[in-house]
């Protein structure tokens, strides 16, 4: 094979970073950090990531001949990722150079790594804009060019120097290479379509595609999320059971004690569609707990907004109390407020996402300042132009309206 490979080691998706209890979208550094600077810059270079070995009849057989034969190896354990973390070992184990390891800056290096070189990168938050994707991509160029001088970078090498590693002939290494790439039935192919489908409002073609996905990677958190979301929102064959359906599935991820925020979103969503449609407080106050714990958990935005607004709804139960209702207004303004605290603070790291917007917009609605509520409301519509996400937000906004009427305030 005259073309160089380079194979690279990482999750996909949002994966939760427990040690430091925040999200991160690990898609974000390949997309627009690895694979354009191998576009730009390393041509010669054939870019392999893990998820892009085709489905599980030849994944295993794949990754181990990459692992062992690849020219470079990236292994990105941000998260730490146990994928990424094994195969780092493996590759360790087979070959004494010519990998690098890379991770954020805020992440906990296992001692076993820690004398390793890797290149560390600032938190990329919720975008990672030019600036800081050039900032990486140049200090990414400098570990490829050093590693292609065969440096040894192995810790097993460095100590067991007279090691020989394992060898596979590269009649065999080329037709595995040439299997892997011949598949139509990727996971990035898959995923691709499944997101542009999401995109679209066609949650069927989505539900689709994550479930060929949930076969290829059966205990994959983001894709049991994602099929669980395409579900609720498709609302086929009806609302009731596509909601139905979306919890059964999310209830593989125990959201009971999960503390991943996006499960916990995804299922307090589930709750409140439900109690929407059937006017069940049961539903209300077990999205009300979900919430609760995604907001605790982080001080997370999405969750904090749609706690305060559970507590609101539940404002509209007929056996309430006068003071346990007075409570719930005073909680759900309470949370509203922190929501905004938490999402200025977050504009003002350099952090911004239109659904930052949209919910500023709304915690100003329900707050009843209306020039802050259209300023947002303005920033929102100008970022997306996604029907559903939309369509959600007016959804909110009607209920919310509704209830200021009702609560005089």
């Amino acid at each position: 094979m005259n073309q160089k490979v380079c194979f690279v080691a990482m999750g996909f998706g949002k994966k939760m970073d427990y040690q430091n209890s925040k999200e991160v979208d690990l898609d974000r550094i390949y997309t627009n950090v690895i694979k354009p600077l191998f576009e730009e810059e390393f041509s010669g270079y054939k870019l392999i990531r893990a998820d892009e070995i085709s489905g599980s009849s030849v994944i295993d057989v794949s990754m181990y001949a990459l692992l062992l034969n690849a020219d470079l190896v990236i292994a990105d354990i941000t998260t730490l990722n146990p994928n990424a973390i094994y195969e780092l070992g493996v590759r360790h184990a087979v070959r004494p150079f010519s990998t690098i390891i890379m991770a954020q800056a805020d992440s906990k290096i296992p001692f076993d790594l820690s004398h390793s070189r890797y290149l560390m990168y600032d938190e990329i938050g919720e975008v990672l804009d030019e600036c800081e994707a050039n900032k990486i991509k140049d200090a990414l160029k400098g570990f490829i060019d050093t590693s292609e001088y065969g440096a040894v970078d192995s810790p097993m090498y460095t100590y067991l120097p007279e090691t020989e590693p394992p060898k596979i002939s590269d009649q065999e290494y080329n037709r595995l290479i040439k299997k892997a790439e011949a598949s139509n039935d990727t996971i990035t192919k898959l995923l691709t379509k499944a997101k542009e489908s999401m995109r679209k409002s066609d949650f069927r073609t989505a539900i689709a595609s994550w479930k060929n996905l949930k076969k290829v990677l059966p205990n994959n958190d983001y894709v049991v999320q994602q099929l669980a979301l395409s579900t609720y929102k498709s609302k086929h064959p009806n609302e009731t059971k596509a909601l139905e359906k979306a919890l059964e599935l999310i209830k593989e991820l125990n959201p009971e004690k999960s503390l991943d925020l996006e499960t916990l979103g995804i299922t307090g969503a589930i709750y409140k569609n439900l109690y929407r449609l059937n006017n069940n407080f049961d539903y209300l106050d077990d999205a009300i707990e979900n919430y609760r714990k995604g907001f605790i958990i982080k001080q997370d935005y999405y969750n904090g907004e749609n706690y305060a607004n559970c507590l609101a709804m539940k404002t509209q139960k007929s056996d309430i109390t006068e003071k346990d209702r007075e409570y719930l207004i005073y909680e759900s303004k309470k949370a509203y407020s922190d929501v905004i605290s938490i999402i200025k603070s977050s504009l003002d790291d350099g952090e911004e996402n239109y659904w930052m917007y949209a919910t500023l917009s709304i915690a100003y609605f329900y707050l009843g300042d209306e020039e802050k509520y259209l300023q947002y409301q303005r920033d929102f519509y100008n970022e997306t132009d996604v029907e559903w996400e939309k369509n959600s937000y007016k959804k909110t906004l009607e209920e919310i309206g509704l209830l200021n009427s009702q609560q005089h305030i």
